[in-house]
């Protein structure tokens, strides 16, 4: 039986590690500073590492992680694969045993990591952090995905009509006296929750086709943002009412448009992803979608100090 060995992933490796990691990190194989994500803007830039386990001449398994270009931040583990062969062996503890060392060595505090459920690997990926001693997982976020087909079948969808003191419109033809207009009522009395502007979502462009806004008797009090994935996958980016305007579900006639303007545009998958901190929106999706749609899994969260 060959000797197995954790060594560190280097450039002579990288090169046949590429189906051993997610194809939106298969960038930073190389090991190069720079964004997690390429060509998302507003990113910092991080510093990829790995690990990479042998059996004799042959490469097994890979684990995939980033620490901060500077300060003292928490670096993050990224993915973690074993070849099907060697799995249930002790591959992936010994690869994230072999990443926990290299950040301890780098004086990184702390690592932490983010999973799916419902994949067939996730039992076997928490046992890993069970025996490396990590934090108990928390529950970080809940992701949809629905066809247009599936979302009309649920007991909202269309069922809600909205006065005519309101006006739904395309988020392309906001023009920029009102987005101005916008942004300096939000400045002089906060409304909208961070992370919930608009302006921060449309930044980096948006989907013209889907994305809409809601006007009440003339201003802007809502919108749903949208982004192309690819041409048949949209992502709702953002999406929010004014406060006092929420009530009685007035932000479901915004998202059955934006959903029928996406079907109308070619769009044949759809997917959103809430913060558990949006708890309204949790409720929504446990109460409203979730025994209609085609998936609704959670990412949860691990650390582990490393001092």
């Amino acid at each position: 039986m060959n000797e197995r060995r954790i060594v560190p992933l280097g450039p002579e490796l990288a090169a046949v590690c590429g189906p051993m990691t997610f194809p939106a990190y298969r960038h930073l194989l190389d090991l190069s500073p720079g964004p997690r994500h390429a060509g998302a803007p507003g990113q910092p830039t991080i510093v990829p590492l790995g690990a990479v386990a042998l059996e004799g001449n042959k490469i097994v398994g890979l684990a995939l992680a980033e620490r901060p270009l500077e300060g003292e931040g928490d670096a993050e583990l990224l993915s973690v694969y074993t070849e099907p062969g060697s799995r249930g062996t002790g591959v992936a503890t010994a690869l994230v045993e072999g990443i926990e060392d290299s950040l301890r060595g780098m004086g990184v505090p702390r690592v932490q990591a983010v999973y799916m459920n419902r994949r067939a690997d996730t039992a076997a990926l928490e046992r890993v952090f069970v025996k490396r001693g990590w934090e108990a997982p928390v529950l970080r976020t809940i992701t949809v995905r629905f066809t247009p087909e599936e979302a009309a079948t649920t007991t909202w969808y269309g069922r809600m009509r909205l006065s005519a003191d309101f006006e739904i419109f395309a988020w392309s033809d906001l023009g920029e006296r009102e987005r101005a207009a916008l942004q300096d009522s939000n400045a002089g009395t906060p409304w909208i929750p961070a992370g919930l502007e608009p302006w921060r979502h449309e930044s980096y462009g948006f989907d013209r086709a889907s994305s809409v806004g809601l006007r009440y008797r003339g201003q802007v009090v809502g919108w749903v943002i949208n982004h192309t994935i690819d041409p048949r996958t949209l992502r709702f980016t953002c999406s929010f009412m004014r406060a006092d305007l929420a009530r009685r579900s007035r932000i479901l006639p915004l998202y059955t448009e934006s959903i029928e303007r996406a079907r109308a545009a070619g769009y044949r998958v759809c997917t959103f992803v809430t913060p558990v901190d949006y708890g309204p929106m949790i409720d929504f999706v446990r109460r409203h979608c979730e025994r209609w749609v085609s998936f609704v899994g959670e990412t949860r969260g691990v650390a582990k100090s490393l001092r």
